[in-house]
């Protein structure tokens, strides 16, 4: 096997002619990667949150990803934010891995107490390598054992490719009632569809379409539910993810805390169980996918563990009072 594209078709079928993004269970949760109009929109100045996901660890080599961003809003106009991200994910036995650089902008065109227009742009640079020495060719066998030290005698002078990518999204949000509003949003990555193949493999990263709502409706001054379906398409790949989280507010002496918990499907796929801890600004979120797709028997219903943790503050207010008139009683 002189060539190395003919073992990528036989090992990484996901990579024949098309090539899909990251998939995260808790999408809400990953703002700037659902949206990229979400960024800066928050009632805080500053946000920073990590994101990891490892899946399919009782298949095969896990699929691992990770992501960080930091956002923030325009200190002289609020209607203005920017920020950032960094993606990395890594499969299969040869570590195909992903790095990804984002800057993200964003600016609310409408933005009254019941209505909001909100569109943001992505401008980002992506890196795919692999590592082929980790694979097993046909001349590493002396007809009975495979030696993982002999030389396969393979060119691996092509592991790397960079490229630019593009995307845009908007938000549109209104406020029904004074216990109910709606947030409609939709987003396109990928726009110059790069091409991220190997030698002369033509491996396309085609736009990914997402299209959502989400709503938050106060049940009580204690409880929120925010249901929510997303729809997410990539070439003939997508998937729908349909549930609701929730939202209960149990104050301590100290401190405001919030106990969040959700339950989502994705079709065909897996149940998605997701528990949570807010403390004041701090949020962490713990998600599980039990997998009952037709890999279940394999997988033993087992499927991705995920966690996110997203952290907001504000500027401190700084005051420049020189001097201060004293009581008259003093």
């Amino acid at each position: 096997m002189k060539k190395i594209y003919s073992i990528l078709l036989v090992l990484l079928p996901q990579f024949i002619g098309h090539s899909q993004d990251i998939h995260w269970s808790q999408i809400n949760e990953n703002a700037l990667y659902l949206n990229p109009a979400n960024t800066g929109y928050f009632k805080e100045d500053f946000r920073g949150s990590i994101s990891a996901r490892d899946q399919w660890r009782n298949v095969t080599k896990p699929y691992q990803s990770q992501t960080i961003t930091f956002d923030m809003v325009n200190k002289y106009n609020r209607k203005l934010g920017y920020g950032g991200s960094i993606i990395h994910d890594i499969t299969g036995d040869g570590f195909y891995r992903t790095l990804e650089g984002r800057i993200n902008t964003a600016y609310s065109f409408i933005n009254t107490e019941k209505y909001k227009l909100r569109l943001g742009l992505d401008l980002g640079w992506k890196n795919n390598q692999m590592d082929f020495s980790k694979y097993m060719f046909n001349n590493q066998y002396d007809g009975f054992t495979y030696l993982k030290y002999k030389s396969a005698n393979e060119n691996y002078s092509q592991q790397k490719k960079s490229n630019l990518i593009l995307g845009t999204g908007l938000i549109f949000c209104t406020k029904i009632s004074n216990n109910f509003s709606l947030t409609i949003g939709t987003a396109v990555f990928n726009i110059n569809e790069p091409n991220q193949g190997f030698y002369n493999e033509k491996v396309i990263r085609n736009r990914r379409f997402t299209n959502y709502m989400q709503g938050e409706w106060s049940i009580t001054k204690k409880i929120k539910i925010y249901p929510n379906i997303n729809f997410t398409q990539q070439n003939n790949a997508y998937q729908i993810i349909v549930g609701t989280k929730c939202k209960y507010e149990a104050k301590s002496n100290k401190f405001k805390n919030d106990i969040i918990f959700g339950t989502h499907i994705r079709n065909r796929d897996a149940l998605i169980l997701q528990f949570g801890l807010k403390i004041e600004r701090l949020t962490t979120s713990l998600s599980y996918d039990i997998n009952y797709s037709k890999l279940a028997k394999a997988s033993n219903g087992r499927g991705a563990l995920e966690i996110h943790l997203h952290y907001l503050w504000s500027r401190k207010i700084i005051n420049n009072l020189m001097h201060k008139k004293c009581l008259d009683y003093l």
